[in-house]
């Protein structure tokens, strides 16, 4: 007897991968121009694959107001996932406006990319300012302001207030006003007394301590200058060295005045135009040598009367 033995094989089912699909819902159908509407965009795919969304949207009439991607969603048996969008969206055209189709891009672990393409929906836009019927409402009528003597009373009273207080400052005013002071003109002061002042000014500024050396170099050369424009009567700030060295010499001035002239200036020059960087002792004894410019060239004291008096005439 030849036993037959029966063996079971297991059977092998091989899962299919569930195909993508796409669903577009909105909120609402009816709009009013400018209020927002959600629409929300739903994908289901197969666990491994992943959703791209598109960059950007072309909404036609309508304009996106802000995206939120939404965390996807597993089923319980873990073969399907969801994953979707919410945009919020506004128009500000009226009348029925199809909101258009975008594409969405859904790519499996194999690398096998599927297209989808949400479904257009339709939103009607209406206009404010409408009745519970849809028509627009009637534009009221301007509101109707009682008049009479009680709504004046109270700005008569302020006006009249306003006015004695008026009054009053008024009298006031012209009871304790005082005659006019006339503040006496200082006379003009002499060349070498502004160039000595500010002489001792420079000197006691701190510039050299400070290591502004180029800076009292120039504020040595404005004060000389403006001495001699005061004083010779030469445009002085605005000549060269060499210019106010000759005018100098045209008004009368000696060979000892232009050669100390001359001393002052080209130290300042060489510091304001080449550069030069002196030692301290050399530019400390600068403000003693201008002034001493200065002494030697302030007139006498009959001269400076005869000057005095031709200011007066």
């Amino acid at each position: 007897m030849v036993l037959a033995t029966a063996l079971a094989l297991p059977v092998v089912v091989t899962a299919q991968p569930r195909e993508p699909d796409i669903t577009t819902t909105i909120d609402t159908a009816t709009i009013n121009v400018g209020d927002p509407v959600t629409v929300t965009v739903r994908v289901r795919h197969a666990p491994d694959a992943t959703v791209e969304w598109p960059e950007s949207l072309a909404l036609g009439s309508f304009e996106l107001l802000d995206q939120r991607e939404v965390e996807p969603i597993r089923d319980d048996a873990g073969e399907v996932t969801q994953t979707e969008v919410e945009l919020r969206v506004t128009a500000f055209e009226l009348g029925d406006l199809a909101l258009p189709s975008f594409e969405v891009d859904v790519v499996a672990a194999t690398g096998e990319r599927v297209t989808l393409a949400t479904e257009s929906a339709a939103v009607a836009v209406l206009s404010v300012g409408r009745d519970d019927k849809g028509a627009l409402r009637d534009i009221k009528a301007p509101l109707n302001i009682p008049f009479g003597i009680l709504t004046l009373l109270p700005w008569l009273l302020g006006l009249l207030a306003l006015a004695a207080a008026g009054y009053w400052l008024y009298r006031r005013y012209r009871r304790h006003a005082r005659p006019e002071v006339i503040t006496p003109i200082a006379p003009p002061r002499h060349a070498q007394e502004v160039a000595l002042k500010s002489l001792a000014a420079l000197e006691a500024s701190g510039l050299l301590e400070l290591g502004e050396i180029k800076t009292y170099h120039i504020r040595v050369s404005d004060i000389v200058r403006v001495y001699a424009e005061d004083r010779f009567g030469i445009d002085a700030m605005e000549m060269t060295t060499g210019e106010v060295l000759a005018r100098l010499r045209a008004h009368g001035g000696s060979s000892a005045v232009a050669a100390d002239f001359r001393q002052v200036l080209d130290r300042c020059d060489l510091v304001k135009f080449a550069k030069f960087r002196p030692v301290a002792a050399t530019c400390h004894d600068l403000i003693p040598l201008s002034r001493h410019l200065v002494e030697l060239t302030t007139p006498t004291e009959p001269a400076q009367a005869e000057a005095s008096e031709g200011h007066a005439a």
